[in-house]
């Protein structure tokens, strides 16, 4: 089963970018425009697998078409919840959802985004734009640590 990334990004152009980027590292993608939306994905995504797994109505078949998801990007200005806040949400739920490895995008100053992503129990931070070799690098750590 690929790894699934969901990245979270109000810029669509941005946003495309980065799943394009994600796509070529060889991992697969779902994306929201905001926190809030994020938040239904990621519940609606665990509790489809949740019922792939316990109910006898799902084929193997259809349980690997489930996929959970490995690692969340997160732009952090984000409109309705911004990316802190979306962390923080996350953070909050139950494992393993509380437990998802979260990267902050950012075109902040690096200093200024450092300890607001420690306060938000973000693990990691990448400057926008992307640079395909640092995103690579990022996911395959957090990825592959867990």
């Amino acid at each position: 089963m690929s790894k699934c990334i969901l990245c979270v990004d109000d810029n669509y152009i941005s946003r495309e970018n980065t799943l394009l980027q994600i796509s070529k590292l060889g991992y697969s993608t779902v994306s929201a425009a905001n926190g809030l939306e994020a938040v239904k994905l990621i519940d609606s995504k665990f509790r489809l697998l949740n019922d792939a797994y316990s109910s006898s109505f799902y084929s193997n078949i259809d349980r690997k078409k489930f996929q959970k998801i490995s690692l969340i990007l997160t732009e952090c200005d984000l409109p309705i919840m911004s990316g802190f806040d979306f962390s923080q949400t996350v953070r909050a739920m139950k494992p393993p959802i509380s437990e998802i490895p979260i990267v902050a995008l950012t075109d902040l100053p690096m200093e200024e985004i450092r300890n607001k992503c420690i306060e938000s129990k973000i693990n990691d931070y990448l400057a926008k734009p992307l640079k395909i070799e640092e995103l690579e690098k990022v996911l395959t750590k957090w990825i592959d640590e867990n």
